[in-house]
């Protein structure tokens, strides 16, 4: 018989750190990350969403899987234009999560992006931590890349 032992101090607070850079300025990086129409369009829409801290808002898009489609969230600090961070619940989740993002202009036209998304907690966290690593790196490569072409 073999016995599966998870070690809790992995299992505890498992975090997703992205960075990337874009060949855009730090400004229009920020616009992707706080325009209603912007997160629309390469990431989820957005209900209710205002940029000052306290506010609540979801994302929603069509539900999969045990996943109804839509996300909490509140905004827990902002530090315009250069981070923004806010809460992050899915349905399936037992506590809330943190994202923040974090953007730098390195040179003119050159940004680095950092997306840290944390607060995962146990056997589901960690395997909720798997699927939106995943996802992530999908979207900064794939969909914030070509909406950030327009």
């Amino acid at each position: 018989m073999t016995t599966l032992t998870l070690n809790p101090s992995t299992m505890q607070k498992p975090q997703i750190q992205i960075k990337r850079v874009y060949k855009h300025p730090a400004e229009k990086v920020w616009t992707a990350l706080t325009s209603p129409d912007a997160l629309a369009d390469w990431l989820m829409k957005t209900v209710d969403f205002k940029l000052e801290v306290g506010t609540t808002f979801q994302f929603q898009d069509k539900p999969q899987g045990g996943w109804d489609g839509i996300v909490h969230c509140k905004i827990l600090s902002l530090d315009q234009p250069h981070s923004i961070s806010y809460s992050w619940q899915a349905s399936g989740m037992k506590n809330p999560t943190t994202v923040n993002w974090q953007i730098k202009e390195i040179a003119p036209n050159e940004t680095l992006l950092t997306l840290s998304h944390n607060g995962f907690e146990g056997v589901s966290g960690w395997v909720t931590k798997q699927i939106l690593n995943f996802g992530w790196k999908g979207m900064l490569k794939k969909k914030l890349t070509k909406h950030l072409a327009i």
